[in-house]
């Protein structure tokens, strides 16, 4: 597939096939993907913590919110990558944000290119998050990527002249994105 190809296809899912495993060795690939990334200052703060294993991946599960489509039994993804900053390395918060962001996109996009789909969950409760990981004390979690093979579908569709953004779930469990039109986008010159 193309870079063009793998963002569009790339869409954020929210039910998943549980029946579908990944493994410590899939985990590591896409945390492998991630060390070769572009980092602020070239600090490499991040850190990263996987689960593939069912349990710890309901326990995770637990501790995300999803909006109205959170998560439930039976349809919970196949693993999560935590991104953590690492405060011994840096205890800057500006540039780790945007760091942990390319990370959570190059390990969705290769999961993209595997035929299975993700989410990026910034929303989480962080105590039972960090009980459930048994993180060190110096790792701040920034955000929680979900991986798996997805049950549902989606299209990217023009925004109508009504403007409304929000995505709609249609009677075959497809959720159409609505985007804005690249002329909105582009801010013209002067």
């Amino acid at each position: 597939m193309t870079i063009k190809e793998l963002v569009l296809k790339n869409r954020s899912f929210r039910a998943y096939d549980e029946s579908y495993q990944l493994t410590e060795q899939d985990m590591r690939d896409y945390v492998e993907l991630c060390r070769y990334c572009a980092t602020s200052g070239n600090i490499q703060a991040l850190k990263f913590y996987t689960a593939w294993e069912r349990d710890e991946v309901d326990a995770i599960a637990k501790c995300t919110h999803w909006g109205k489509d959170r998560p439930y039994p039976g349809i919970n993804p196949s693993g999560f990558i935590v991104i953590l900053q690492d405060t011994d390395i840096d205890k800057r918060m500006w540039a780790w944000w945007r760091d942990a962001g390319v990370a959570a996109q190059t390990i969705l996009l290769s999961a993209t290119e595997q035929g299975l789909g993700g989410l990026m969950i910034g929303s989480f409760d962080k105590n039972p998050l960090r009980a459930v990981t048994k993180l060190a004390d110096n790792l701040k979690i920034l955000l929680v990527v979900a991986i798996g093979k997805p049950t549902e579908g989606s299209v990217v569709e023009d925004v109508g002249p009504d403007g409304d953004l929000r995505p709609r779930r249609d009677e075959n469990n497809v959720t159409h994105v609505k985007k804005r039109p690249l002329d909105e986008l582009i801010v013209k010159r002067g």
